[in-house]
C-alpha cells in the first residue's frame, strides 16, 4: 500500500507541476511580484494607522483564523477503480490512508503557518501579544488542523450517521471556541484546550476505523470534487482537459440574442454568442474572472497597482477565451457553412470584443467606486481601450496562426 500510493502521489506531483508551469508563467509571476508588493506595502501603512483600541480587529481575526480551518483537504488519491481492485485488501487499505493523511498534513499545516505569520503584526499591535504567545497561538492553529484532518479521515470510513451528524459540527464549535480563549483570555490555554482536541480526536479515530468499513463511493466522489477545483483554479489560466462543461438553457438570457444580426455573413458571430451564453465552461470562467478582477480593484485602492491589476486580469480573460475560436470544429456542418475562415474571424473578434468590453466597463466601476481621481479613471479607460484592441486585432491573429 506504501508504494501504491507513492506511486500515486508522484504521478499527481508530476501532474500538478506541469500545470503550474503554465500557470506561473514569465508574464504572470512579473504581475504577481508588482501585486504582492503593493499589497505589501499598503499593509504596512495600515498598520501604521492601527492601535490598541481597535479591539474589533481581535475578533476578525480570529473568525479569520477560524476560516482558515477549512483551508486544505486530506488528499487521498483514490480512483474509481479501487472500489473493485482494493476491496479484497480494505484492511491494508488503512496503510494507505496513513500516508495520505502524513502527505496532506504538511502541505496543510504549511498553510495554517502562512495564515498566522500574516496576522502577526496585527496582533502585536492591537492584541498587545508577545514572542512566546504567538508561538501558543501558533501551536493552537497548528494542533486545530491536526484535529480537523484526521476527522477527515475518520469520515472515510462508514461512520454511523448518528454520530455524523454531531461529529463535525462539534469539532467547528471546540475550534471557535479555542480560538476565542486564546484571542481573549490567554493563548497558552488555548494550546493546551487545542492539544487536548487533536489526542482525542486521533483517540476517537483509533476506535472507529478498527471496527467499521470504508466509504468507497463517498470517498471517491470526494476525491474527484478535491481534484475537480484544483482543475478549475488552473482552467482559469490554461485550458484544462480534465474540467468539462455543461449546457444550460437559460431564457432569462434569449433577450441578448435579439441584439444579434441573423443574415448569412454574421452566422458565427450568432452560434458563438448561443455558445457563450448556454455553456458553462468559458461563461463561468469569464464571470469568476470578472469578479474576482472587480473585487480586487476595489479593494487594492487606486493607483498603479489598481491599473496593472486591470490590465492582468482582462488579458487573462482574453487569452481563457482564445481556445473557444475552435470549440465547434469537430462538428461537421459548421465546416460545410458557405462563409470564408476570415468571415468567421471577424465574428469571433467582435464576440471577443464586445465580452472585453463590458468586462472594462465592470472594473472602471469597481476603479470609480474605490474613490479614484476622475484622472486615474480617464487613464485607465484609455489603457482599457488599447489593450482590448491590441488583443482583439493583434494578439489573437497571433495566437491562432
Amino acid at each position: 500500500m506504501n508504494e501504491l500510493f507513492q506511486t500515486r502521489l508522484q504521478r499527481h506531483l508530476r501532474r500538478m507541476l506541469r500545470y503550474l508551469r503554465l500557470v506561473f508563467n514569465d508574464h504572470f509571476v512579473i504581475a504577481l511580484m508588482f501585486f504582492v508588493g503593493g499589497l505589501g506595502l499598503a499593509y504596512s501603512n495600515w498598520l501604521k494607522t492601527l492601535g490598541p483600541q481597535q479591539t474589533w480587529i481581535v475578533w476578525v481575526l480570529g473568525l479569520l483564523l477560524w476560516a482558515g480551518l477549512s483551508v486544505s483537504h486530506i488528499a487521498t488519491l483514490l480512483e474509481p477503480a479501487d472500489t473493485v481492485f482494493l476491496l479484497p485488501r480494505e484492511r491494508d487499505v488503512h496503510a494507505y490512508f496513513v500516508k495520505a493523511w502524513r502527505y496532506s498534513w504538511w502541505l496543510a499545516q504549511a498553510v495554517q503557518v502562512v495564515f498566522v505569520g500574516l496576522t502577526v503584526p496585527l496582533l502585536m499591535i492591537v492584541d498587545q501579544m508577545t514572542g512566546w504567545s504567538l508561538l501558543a497561538l501558533l501551536i493552537t492553529q497548528l494542533a486545530l488542523k491536526d484535529a480537523q484532518l484526521t476527522l477527515s479521515v475518520t469520515h472515510l470510513y462508514q461512520v454511523k450517521p448518528a454520530m455524523q451528524r454531531w461529529l463535525r459540527p462539534l469539532n467547528w464549535a471546540g475550534a471557535f471556541v479555542t480560538l476565542a480563549v486564546g484571542l481573549l483570555v490567554t493563548p497558552w490555554l488555548s494550546a493546551v484546550m487545542a492539544i487536548a482536541i487533536a489526542v482525542g480526536q486521533r483517540y476517537l479515530h483509533q476506535r472507529i476505523w478498527s471496527t467499521t468499513v470504508i466509504a468507497w463511493r463517498d470517498d471517491i466522489k470526494a476525491e474527484a470534487n478535491r481534484m475537480l477545483g484544483i482543475y478549475r483554479f488552473f482552467n482559469l489560466f490554461t485550458d484544462v482537459p480534465m474540467v468539462q462543461g455543461s449546457v444550460k438553457r437559460r431564457r432569462y438570457l434569449d433577450w441578448l440574442l435579439r441584439w444579434l444580426p441573423k443574415d448569412q455573413q454574421h452566422a458565427f458571430g450568432y452560434l458563438y454568442t448561443r455558445g457563450m451564453l448556454r455553456g458553462t465552461e468559458f461563461s463561468g470562467l469569464v464571470v469568476r474572472l470578472t469578479v474576482i478582477g472587480a473585487v480586487l480593484l476595489y479593494f487594492s485602492g487606486h493607483g498603479w497597482l489598481a491599473m496593472a491589476l486591470d490590465a492582468l486580469f482582462i488579458y487573462l480573460i482574453g487569452f481563457q477565451l482564445l481556445p473557444f475560436y475552435k470549440q465547434y470544429d469537430n462538428i461537421v456542418f459548421t465546416h460545410i457553412y458557405p462563409l470564408a475562415t476570415k468571415q468567421r474571424l471577424k465574428n469571433f473578434q467582435r464576440l471577443l470584443r464586445n465580452v472585453l468590453s463590458l468586462t472594462g466597463l465592470i472594473f472602471l466601476v469597481a476603479f470609480w467606486l474605490s474613490n479614484a481621481p476622475l484622472a486615474q479613471v480617464g487613464i485607465l479607460l484609455i489603457i482599457n481601450v488599447i489593450e482590448i484592441y491590441l488583443l482583439v486585432t493583434w494578439y489573437l491573429k497571433l495566437r491562432l496562426a
